[in-house]
């Protein structure tokens, strides 16, 4: 798979007048951030599910419906799964230097992670108190997520390497939209209860529900936007000989 930092290793092989080549750490210095925006939020999300105890729940479970809260617990804690480890699916030095590790972890990715989160969202989103804007933002994040999952696992199986690239990219994009989501939440709904007092209410339930929602349609946009448009559209088509150069000034520079 390759992002952000392995395009710029891409467009810039080093020439016989620049000298040695940067380690390939610090071309990817991005990963370590990646990395604890993933981690730390799969600890955040998933600490209240662990002990398995629906009161301790961030979300308002239906007394209604007695497997609510379990689909809700693994929906969540598969789902730290795949988002601490979706890092390691985008970072190019893992996969260029150790492609057994990585094809592993991918695996674990997919199985342990991605798919059994993605298909418990459905259920989730439907069974959600917090409004039809919400639940329809949920449910379009799950259709989405296993839509890429499913397309990037074919392309795997089908070693069109490319293709697997892509799609994964947009897969960890949306993985990584529930994080994104928060920060545009609490912009949303402070900034529109302090520009509309009259109307909005920081104290609301309506008020909270559609920030929360406008926080995931917003990650959905900034996340998609950035992989399609800064990521894949600036990837230029490198031929066998020019990867091979580069795979071998990477393992120099590591």
């Amino acid at each position: 798979m390759t992002t952000v930092g392995g395009d710029s290793a891409e467009r810039a092989e080093p020439s016989a007048t620049s000298g040695r080549a940067k380690p390939a750490g610090r071309r990817q210095y991005w990963v370590v951030l990646l990395a604890i925006y993933c981690v730390g939020f799969a600890i955040y999300g998933a600490l209240p599910y662990v002990p398995f105890d629906p009161t301790k729940s961030r979300s308002i479970i239906r007394p209604d419906i007695p497997i609510h809260f379990p689909i809700l617990a693994i929906h969540v804690l598969t789902g730290a799964i795949a988002m601490s480890l979706a890092w390691l699916q985008v970072w190019p030095w893992l996969r260029d230097n150790h492609p057994r590790i990585h094809r592993r972890i991918g695996w674990v990715y997919f199985l342990a992670g991605v798919i059994p989160s993605g298909l418990l969202s459905l259920p989730v989103a439907a069974l959600s108190t917090a409004g039809q804007s919400l639940r329809m933002s949920l449910f379009t994040l799950g259709i989405l997520w296993l839509g890429t999952t499913i397309l990037g696992f074919r392309a795997a199986l089908q070693r069109k390497i490319a293709d697997h690239q892509k799609w994964m990219l947009r897969n960890v994009a949306l993985t990584t939209v529930i994080i994104t989501a928060r920060p545009i939440f609490f912009v949303n709904l402070y900034g529109i209860s302090w520009l509309l007092p009259d109307t909005y209410s920081v104290d609301s339930v309506q008020t909270f529900n559609e920030a929360f929602a406008t926080g995931i349609w917003g990650a959905f946009v900034v996340h998609l936007v950035f992989v399609e448009w800064f990521v894949l559209r600036s990837r230029p088509r490198l031929s066998n000989s020019a990867r091979r150069r580069r795979s071998s000034s990477s393992e120099q520079g590591s």
